[in-house]
């Protein structure tokens, strides 16, 4: 039998793949425990700085199996909120609140659940022709994890509304002119690049970029006056630790710090 994920490390960068092709990666709770299990793993895995998540096949993730969806309407509605929390909400939470960088590489479409596990990521890569798709109206339902919340900070209450009350989808290139995509590469480079770019954090201080992933999701969802006080302490704990330390010993001898 295929293995359904895969993972790997290759300098500091830990992959995880989605590998339902058939499916076209459509999520099952299985597989999404399994997911969580392996960002838990990452995130505690100190040769690992940046994480990568992909599909394998012409899709980043269809969303929910369609199998696994025809199988929900025999479920309580308690059984349904018990699946939601404990698989697929709990993916999109295993990735926002990761304490280190998560990179999305979409290759083709990033559908219902799928979409949502791409917003989460603090960084979206796209190829002209991938595209991310809030297509819950579509079959009678809404974005139950998070997308609701995140769309309208991230790109405008009405680009939102298109999305997710039209279930219009954003293509690569319009991802990136609104906001959604930090770059467009061709697909056959894909995964190169968002290689290369998990490096470049990779290479960064890990305790700054966790402080800073932590600040700007808090920014989302507090004060101002609140996350003053919250950077306050946090700047006060990095420039007495060892990657300051390390950052002005570089450059008194001009040279980029090693973390």
């Amino acid at each position: 039998m295929t293995d359904e994920l895969l993972t790997s490390i290759d300098n500091r960068v830990g992959t995880i793949t989605f590998n339902r092709v058939a499916t076209r990666n459509g999520l099952v709770p299985e597989v999404l425990e399994r997911f969580m299990q392996a960002i838990k793993t990452f995130e505690a895995d100190p040769a690992v700085r940046v994480l990568v998540i992909t599909g394998n096949g012409p899709d980043f993730s269809s969303g929910g199996d369609k199998q696994f969806l025809k199988h929900i309407q025999q479920l309580s509605g308690e059984q349904i909120r018990t699946v939601i929390y404990a698989s697929f909400l709990g993916a999109v939470r295993a990735v926002k609140l990761c304490a280190k960088p998560v990179v999305a590489a979409i290759n083709g479409g990033a559908v219902g659940a799928g979409c949502e596990i791409a917003l989460a990521c603090d960084f979206r890569l796209m190829t002209p022709k991938s595209f991310l798709h809030e297509n819950w109206t579509v079959i009678g339902l809404i974005p139950p994890l998070g997308g609701m919340y995140m769309l309208p900070r991230l790109i405008g209450a009405e680009r939102a509304a298109n999305m997710v009350m039209r279930a219009q989808r954003v293509y690569g290139d319009e991802a990136l002119a609104i906001g959604l995509a930090s770059k467009v590469v061709p697909p056959e480079t894909l995964l190169q690049e968002a290689r290369v770019f998990a490096e470049d954090l990779a290479a960064r201080s890990p305790r700054a970029l966790a402080l800073a992933k932590a600040g700007l999701r808090r920014g989302m969802e507090g004060t101002l006056a609140g996350e003053w006080e919250f950077n306050v302490l946090a700047q006060s704990t990095l420039t007495t630790g060892p990657d300051f330390a390390a950052a002005l010993s570089a450059l008194d001898l001009k040279q980029a710090p090693k973390y």
